[in-house]
């Protein structure tokens, strides 16, 4: 951990899957103590730090899965910002992109590493769906380029 000219404190922290994310500390945001340490911000006490919901769509049941949404069943919920909130525990804002539910929360380790796993997952099969439509298009693109040079359409004045 280090902190900048700009009043920022820099802590790196490597996630399980091998990826490693900087988080910030603006100095607005973090309490200076009396021996000069500095803390993370304390989470605050209101109704969406007790509550991972955003709205009256909170529920009593634990949450399982993140990237699933409550009140829709959707699941394509995304992070749109996260940070670390305590060690192994992180402050996360996802929407859900099917009802547009915003959930603020702070979740644990596991859970976290569950999400971090769902959207490895889900951005390995878009890659996948995007390469096979990029093939199919390159193959029909192919198929009637050749039909033209066959049917004499295309010449060298074409180029």
């Amino acid at each position: 951990m280090h902190e900048d000219n700009d009043h920022r404190i820099h802590h790196h922290v490597q996630l399980p899957g091998g990826r490693q994310i900087e988080v910030v500390y603006l100095e607005s945001n973090r309490d200076q103590r009396d021996d000069g340490a500095v803390q993370a911000p304390a989470p605050s006490d209101t109704p969406a730090a007790h509550s991972p919901w955003t709205d009256d769509a909170s529920t009593s049941a634990p949450v399982e899965a993140l990237h699933v949404c409550p009140r829709c069943a959707g699941e394509l919920v995304s992070p749109l910002e996260w940070g670390e909130d305590s060690p192994g525990r992180w402050r996360i804002l996802m929407r859900c992109p099917d009802c547009d539910l915003l959930r603020d929360g702070v979740f644990g380790q596991a859970l976290v590493e569950r999400l971090d796993e769902e959207l490895d997952r889900a951005t390995g099969a878009l890659l996948s769906d995007l390469k096979r439509l990029t093939h199919a298009n390159m193959v029909e693109e192919i198929a009637i380029f050749s039909r033209a040079l066959e049917l004499d359409l295309i010449g060298p004045g074409d180029f």
